[in-house]
């Protein structure tokens, strides 16, 4: 009778460890690795995550994130700093018309439709063209509306770095060498991203468009202004 009541109450202590485990975790938590975009060569970004690009070729390393991502692209901007995008050597990396430019009237406009953009449904590909940096306050705020959003989020610095809640922050300055190749660092990384990687044009594209873009293309991707 002992031994028979000893395995009994061993059997229902079994049978019982998997509600006892539910009640340890919330409602509707999932234990799961973060989804990652694969942008070529090892190099990869969060999604639901905010990341920062300076450097000579920002707009390069965006566009380069943002065919990876192949959804609808937001790039929001003031004027003066998004007028210069030309078209023809945008449409080597992505199509043109999946490209929304948002244009902002002032800085606090411009941080406002960020967020708002990075909180939407969907996740799409949010490029934040800053005139100068962020704060940590305002990069928290981007980066909660990101992880809502389950987009990516990617802030271009033409000012100095400062603190903030970005995942990573890129540093990316072309090289002279043929083909064409640039220098991406990862500066900072909270997970262990940092490092340094040579990119180079030489995959293909999707859709049929053959090579990546020549010298030329690359070149047309942000039109200098003249005065």
């Amino acid at each position: 009778m002992g031994q028979a009541e000893t395995q009994q109450t061993e059997t229902h202590a079994t049978k019982a460890q998997p509600a006892a485990l539910k009640t340890l975790l919330p409602l509707g938590a999932v234990l799961r690795r973060p989804q990652v975009l694969e942008l070529g060569g090892g190099v990869r970004l969060r999604k639901g995550r905010v990341h920062e690009v300076s450097g000579a070729s920002a707009d390069l390393f965006a566009m380069r994130a943002a065919a990876a991502r192949g959804q609808p692209v937001l790039w929001l901007g003031l004027y003066r700093d998004i007028v210069t995008l030309n078209p023809a050597g945008l449409q080597a990396w992505l199509e043109v018309e999946d490209l929304i430019l948002v244009e902002a009237v002032s800085r606090g406009e411009l941080l406002w439709a960020a967020d708002q953009a990075l909180r939407a449904s969907g996740g799409v590909c949010t490029i934040l063209d800053l005139p100068d940096t962020l704060s940590l306050k305002e990069s928290r705020r981007l980066q909660l509306a990101a992880e809502q959003g389950g987009g990516i989020g990617l802030v271009l610095l033409r000012g100095p770095a400062s603190t903030s809640a970005a995942q990573t922050r890129w540093d990316c300055q072309p090289c002279c060498s043929t083909p064409p190749s640039w220098d991406w660092v990862c500066l900072k990384g909270k997970n262990g991203e940092a490092g340094r990687w040579r990119m180079r044009c030489e995959e293909e594209q999707e859709g049929g468009r053959g090579k990546a873009q020549n010298a030329k293309n690359t070149l047309h991707l942000a039109a200098a202004a003249s005065a």
